[in-house]
C-alpha cells in the first residue's frame, strides 16, 4: 500500500471515529427518506410498544 492509500485510510477512520459527523450523516439520510415519503404521500411504519404502527404521511415528523 502506498502513502496516499494510507492517508486516505486515516482520513476515513477519522471521519468514522467522529461520532458527531456520523450521527449528522445518518440523521440527514433519515430526514431525506422521511421527507420523500411525506412528499410522495407514502406512510411509514415504526415499532412502538411492541407493535408495528403505521404513520400517515401528513403525520410524519422530521427532525431538524
Amino acid at each position: 500500500m502506498n502513502n496516499n492509500a494510507h492517508r486516505e485510510d486515516d482520513e476515513i477512520l477519522n471521519v468514522f471515529n467522529d461520532v458527531d459527523t456520523v450521527r449528522a450523516a445518518m440523521q440527514a439520510g433519515i430526514n431525506a427518506a422521511l421527507l420523500r415519503h411525506k412528499k410522495l404521500g407514502y406512510p411509514i411504519c415504526v415499532w412502538r410498544n411492541g407493535k408495528v404502527e403505521w404513520i400517515a404521511p401528513e403525520n410524519i415528523k422530521i427532525d431538524s
